[in-house]
């Protein structure tokens, strides 16, 4: 296990269901799946906390990163499977609310909302991330997970496909040709793999403490800079090499010489000044 221990938090609030609960550990906030009693299994009303939980950061400009986990035995182990008879009835759905963004169903809006958060959001996975709760996972910018995590974009073996931005996301990470191997047989790998494969980035026994870990050493950073950095990787390979060489000098006109920025390099001074005392010691 990880030797870093996630403390209490400043503040905890539930969303409106009472699906996903929202802590604060200074400028770092955790979105925590919270229906453990069923491995956090999805319900149309935990896409509606959970892009409660989302918007809410979009304007929360107290937020420097995001760690995204579930409650109890899993991160998500996907839909509901009371749910299914919705399905087949065609009243699972729920309607989508008014956000911006490409997606117009709630539950790929459930996942896209990681996008508009304007700083870095980190999935923290362990036990089931599947179906839906997979595709959660791939909204999030970094992925850690425990090694014997299971994963899968299953929804093939029910008659369906990963429809909440699955089929756009995991090629992005993986490749076309082990996107597809992935969705068309339903594979469920473990984090071992998913590291492998390059579908989550790094594995930690905890993968918690090590989401946090992470969320909180990102967080000290500059948050202007974050927030234009997270902006620029998102355009790459969606604008052209023209527009985004220029939002890279928008970005730095904006950035330099503010407070934040001489902030951050007094920050840097001093790290890389006790570094060298510690040396001569």
């Amino acid at each position: 296990m990880s030797d870093t221990v996630v403390p209490t938090p400043d503040s905890s609030a539930s969303m409106p269901h009472g699906t996903v609960r929202l802590e604060r550990y200074g400028s770092v906030a955790h979105v925590v799946l919270d229906r453990p009693d069923s491995l956090n299994s999805i319900t149309p009303d935990m896409f509606y906390d959970l892009l409660d939980a989302g918007r809410g950061l979009v304007e929360d400009d107290s937020v420097n990163a995001v760690v995204m986990r579930g409650e109890g035995r899993a991160f998500c182990a996907g839909l509901d499977m009371g749910q299914f008879k919705r399905i087949l009835e065609g009243t699972m759905a729920g309607e989508p609310i008014d956000m911006p963004g490409a997606s117009a169903a709630l539950a790929q809006q459930a996942v896209e909302v990681w996008s508009l958060v304007p700083v870095p959001v980190i999935a923290a996975i362990h036990g089931p991330a599947l179906g839906g709760g997979f595709q959660f996972a791939l909204g999030a910018d970094i992925r850690i997970s425990t090694p014997d995590a299971s994963l899968s974009a299953m929804e093939i073996a029910w008659g369906l496909i990963p429809d909440m931005m699955g089929t756009q996301l995991l090629p992005r990470l993986v490749g076309a040709s082990r996107a597809k191997q992935l969705i068309f047989t339903a594979e469920t790998f473990s984090g071992e793999r998913a590291l492998e494969w390059g579908v989550v980035d790094e594995l930690a026994d905890d993968s918690v403490a090590r989401a946090h870990q992470l969320a909180a050493e990102i967080a000290d950073k500059s948050r202007s800079a974050l927030v234009w950095s997270k902006k620029l990787i998102d355009m790459a390979g969606v604008e052209s090499l023209d527009e985004g060489l220029a939002a890279e000098q928008r970005a730095l006109s904006e950035l330099r010489g503010t407070d934040e920025q001489k902030l951050a390099v007094q920050k840097r001074m001093e790290v890389l000044a006790a570094r060298k005392a510690a040396k001569q010691v």
